[in-house]
């Protein structure tokens, strides 16, 4: 176009009509897609082959920049939902039970606890019932975001205010600092309500 409007010689690449190269582009694309790898991925998660569809319907109908922020986000989406789904919070039995210990509850935390997950497991603490003390057992706790962490004192001070005894057990190096800015150790009626093994918090409950 801008040759024209100057009255200037086309080039070579100037005189191949846009339908043609068009084509050239249509067919590089292709080449650039393998088979196989799409066959991999329309066959592995569902998550994996909505996220691949919805890039190449956006990158068709719009633009590619705008594509790879929406496939970016949408993968973000998936893999935050995942995460959530490792989250695991279990009731333990206590070991060589004593008259008197089914009032005692040990919660177990595995995985990660973060913002995705902290409503559900704050539901699943906080609904035990008929129980004097509630165990928090943190040393297979992995990934502890500052929400997670806030959800762990929301949780022990809901206990607390229904006269349930919270005992923290297993506090990792990594998670202590945050604990303490946050207020989870603060949210602990007494300051010997922490233990670094099981069998101690047991026998103080």
């Amino acid at each position: 176009h801008d040759a024209y409007s100057r009255n200037l010689p086309l080039g070579p690449v100037g005189a191949i009509p846009l339908a043609a190269l068009a084509g050239v582009l249509m067919i590089t694309a292709l080449r650039m897609v393998h088979r196989s790898t799409v066959r991999s991925i329309m066959r592995s998660t569902k998550a994996d082959a909505a996220a691949f569809l919805i890039t190449a319907a956006v990158t068709v109908s719009f633009d590619l920049i705008v594509a790879v922020v929406i496939g970016i986000v949408f993968a973000g989406v998936i893999a935050l939902r995942g995460m959530s789904r490792e989250t695991g919070v279990s009731r333990e039995d206590v070991a060589d039970a004593q008259p008197g210990d089914e009032r005692i509850a040990i919660v177990r935390f595995d995985g990660p606890l973060f913002f995705a997950s902290a409503d559900r497991v704050f539901e699943q603490v906080t609904g035990v019932r008929d129980i004097a003390v509630v165990i928090l057992r943190l040393s297979q706790l992995e990934l502890v975001d500052a929400t997670g962490a806030r959800i762990l004192g929301e949780i022990t001070q809901t206990l607390e205010r229904r006269g349930v005894t919270v005992l923290i057990k297993g506090v990792q190096e990594g998670h202590e600092h945050l604990f303490r800015s946050v207020g989870v150790l603060d949210a602990l009626r007494h300051q010997n309500h922490l233990f670094a093994d099981l069998p101690s918090a047991i026998d103080h409950a």
